[in-house]
């Protein structure tokens, strides 16, 4: 199977769709556990989409939940076609792997970031730990589909690993 034939959109959709979705459940799970179901797009969508800086946490916003939603899958299926094209590049040019570390730092600092400039109520109602176990299941779900699509990835770490220099 060729490297190439794989799309770019199409591969970075469903990555996109695998990350948001394994966030969008952890969170449902940590809030249904919570007595709460759904309050977390709730307020994100207030906070981030709407702009509320004192987001109501007594009911929920559905209007804020669908919004923040579409949001949200929108930007995971961004970060998914950028993800599958640096792998598409890192298959062919291994200096290109260094970039998928600090790729995934970004990805798991980014959103946290994000909600500490937007309110000052976000970092009390999403502790650190829940966002970045969040970020880190979507991560590792979006590697283990990517390295089982693209064999030719594999074997350029196999054939150069980090930190040789390519055989040419």
């Amino acid at each position: 199977m060729a490297e190439n034939r794989h799309s770019v959109l199409g591969e970075g959709t469903d990555v996109g769709i695998i990350g948001g979705l394994v966030v969008a459940v952890w969170f449902l799970l940590v809030d249904a556990i919570a007595g709460h179901p759904f309050q977390t797009p709730s307020l994100l969508g207030q906070v981030v989409l709407l702009g509320n800086r004192d987001p109501d946490t007594s009911r929920l916003a559905f209007g804020a939940i669908l919004f923040y939603t579409a949001f949200h899958f929108i930007v995971f299926i961004l970060l998914g076609i950028g993800l599958v094209a640096l792998v598409h590049w890192a298959t062919s040019n291994p200096v290109v792997r260094y970039a998928l570390l600090p790729v995934f730092l970004v990805f798991e600092v980014l959103f946290y970031g994000v909600l500490q400039v937007f309110s000052e109520r976000t970092h009390e109602l999403f502790p650190f730990w829940a966002v970045i176990t969040a970020n880190t299941l979507a991560a590792l779900s979006m590697a283990v589909y990517l390295w089982r699509r693209h064999p030719a990835f594999k074997q350029s770490i196999r054939d150069t690993p980090l930190g040789d220099a390519p055989m040419r």
